[in-house]
Parts: C-alpha cells; structure tokens; sequence
C-alpha cells in the first residue's frame, strides 16, 4: 500500500511538472506575442489637445446655468421643454417603433464582467403561475443604461458644484443629482450618426476614435445635425462586429476629444453610443479617467446614454433614409441611484 502511494504521488509530481511546464511555454509565447503587438502610438495632436483639455475644465463649464451652484440640476435635459417635446412629436410620420436595449446579458464574456451578469431568478411555480427576481450592476459594456451626476467626480465636486461629501453616501446613496432627475421620462430629437456608413463599412475599426470631423462630414452627408436638447446616436456598428466576430474589450471607436467643443457648442441633452462613449485605447492620455464622461457629466452637465444596440434603428433610417426621428425612455425611479438600465424606443 505504501508503495503505491508512493507511486501515484510519484506520478502525480511528474503529471503537475509536466503541466508547469506547459504553462510556462504557454506563458512564454503569449509574453512573445503581446511583445510583438503593436504598442498604440499617440496621435500627433495629442499634446495640443490635453492642453486645451485643462482649459476646457474651466471654460466649458456650465454649472450655475440651470440651477443656482450647489444645488439640483438637471443641466442640458433643461432644454427639453414642453414645446420641444410637442415640436418633436411631429417627426412621427410612419408609426415604426424600434427598441434601442440589447437583450441583458447573462452569461459572462469578454465584455461582461460577472458583476455585469443580469441575474433572473423564477422563483417556485404553481399551478397558479410564478414569480422572479432580477439583479443586475448595470454599469458597463453591455447593459444599455443612463449615467447620472453621481457617477463621476472631480475634486469632490458632482456636476453644478454639489459637493460629494454628505450628498453620496453608502446608506442613502446619492441626494443631489441622483437618476430620479429623470423619473419623469425623456422624450426629445434624436439624430444617428451612421458612422460606419459614413466610411463605407460593416463597422468601424475599435481602434480609431470618432472625431469631430467625422460627426461633420456625417451631418453634411445626412442633411441633419443635432441641436439644444438632442440626443445624437453615435453608431459603430458594435453589436454587428460582435455578432461576426465574438466579444471584446478594451479598444472602442468612441468619442474623441475634440469632439467636446462640438458638444458644448450643440449642447445635447444625451450624447448617446452604441458601446461606451470613452475611446479606447488612449495613448498620451495616461493618468486621466474616462475624459469624454467627464467632460459631459462633470462640466457641462450632459447626461449619458451608453452600450445601445443601434443595429434594427440603422435598417430601419436606411430604408426610409430618415436620420432624425422621436426618442423616449424613462429610468427605474430608484431613490439614490447613479444610474439606471433603460430600453429607448425611437419613433418614425
């Protein structure tokens, strides 16, 4: 019997050699293979633009606009007013509805981290019927959802200088600034931005931003552009890649930084995308966190609607060659909340 313990540990220690040793080799080429991976190289007007960057902090600030400093805003969703809403409603001229939400993940992927997970538990079923429970962090890749001022800070300031201290807290959450801004509904212009059609392709390549020449150039082609109170649609074609080629992080043809003087000057309500609106990677930015999310929630007070699934609404404007059209949702009225999943509905 001691032998053939002795045995199998022997084998047992050549079999666990045997697999360091594969997983060293394994090790060995990915390290050869991220060497010979591309490093990203920072754009030539990098230095210019985090110049202008610091600037911006102080120049495209609108706090006090709406709201009186340290207290409530709503910032640009302000200029969603009554007559806005009834002027909007007269885009409406076919009756096509199209859902902009993804169906919520629940299984874990590359972009879905396993906090991200969309939890559906049915609970006992009767002959009666049953019920379920839903948990989710929505915060993310993948939920479509909206960001609110509580998501991002700079200094201990939220957006129109409510101090985070004594407004955020782990029992109440946040006071100031939280989703129930929005209980009421959005209902406002949208605008898409078919960027992939714009260069003539399934989708955009993830690592090459979206620049405020781009959002030209489409506006020029499509006849339409945003405006006060509007929601543009940034496409990419994600979910098309992702379909065709599996999921991913870590590269996001978002918003490029000098597209935040196109967003102060149009002042939307939302800038809206079908992934995260940060491009990603951003060589020559080290050290800086998400810049488009804080310029837009922090400084200027433009909410986000990100991680849409645009891909039935891009059919859709196509066939009918429409690029302006209704938008509406309404978040969970969750007292305390940064945010929320939401399911917009554009209208034709």
């Amino acid at each position: 019997m001691r032998n053939r313990l002795a045995s199998v540990t022997v084998c047992g220690g050549l079999a666990l050699a045997s697999l360091v040793g594969v997983l060293e080799l394994r090790t060995q080429g990915q390290a050869a293979s991220a060497a010979q991976a591309p490093v990203p190289i920072a754009p030539p007007d990098t230095a210019g633009l985090r110049t202008q960057y610091e600037r911006w902090r102080t120049e495209f600030k609108t706090w006090g606009k709406w709201a009186p400093l340290g207290q409530e805003s709503r910032g640009t969703t302000s200029l969603i007013t009554p007559d806005k809403v009834a002027n909007t409603m007269k885009l409406v001229k076919n009756g096509i509805v199209v859902s902009l939400a993804h169906a919520e993940p629940q299984t874990v992927a590359a972009d879905v981290g396993a906090a991200g997970i969309f939890h559906r538990v049915t609970n006992a079923i009767t002959d009666g019927g049953t019920t379920d429970n839903y948990q989710v962090s929505y915060h993310g890749q993948t939920v479509a959802h909206i960001d609110t001022w509580c998501h991002f800070f700079e200094n201990g300031q939220m957006y129109n200088g409510v101090p985070v201290k004594d407004n955020v807290t782990n029992e109440s959450g946040c006071i100031k600034g939280s989703v129930m801004n929005w209980r009421g509904g959005v209902t406002t212009r949208a605008v898409l931005y078919d960027i992939a059609q714009l260069k003539g392709v399934e989708w955009v390549d993830p690592n090459v931003p979206v620049t405020r020449a781009d959002l030209e150039a489409w506006e020029k082609k499509s006849g339409v552009k945003i405006g006060p109170g509007d929601i543009p649609l940034l496409y990419i074609g994600r979910w098309k890649r992702r379909a065709a080629r599996g999921p991913w992080t870590g590269q996001v043809a978002g918003y490029y930084p000098d597209t935040i003087p196109w967003m102060h000057e149009r002042l939307p309500a939302f800038i809206g995308h079908d992934f995260n609106i940060d491009w990603n990677p951003r060589p020559g930015w080290e050290g800086m966190r998400n810049p488009i999310h804080v310029a837009a929630l922090n400084w200027m007070g433009i909410n986000i609607l990100e991680c849409l699934d645009l891909e039935e609404l891009v059919s859709t404007a196509r066939r009918l060659k429409r690029y302006e059209f209704v938008i509406t949702f309404a978040p969970l009225p969750v007292e305390g909340g940064t945010g929320s999943p939401v399911n917009p509905l554009a209208i034709f």
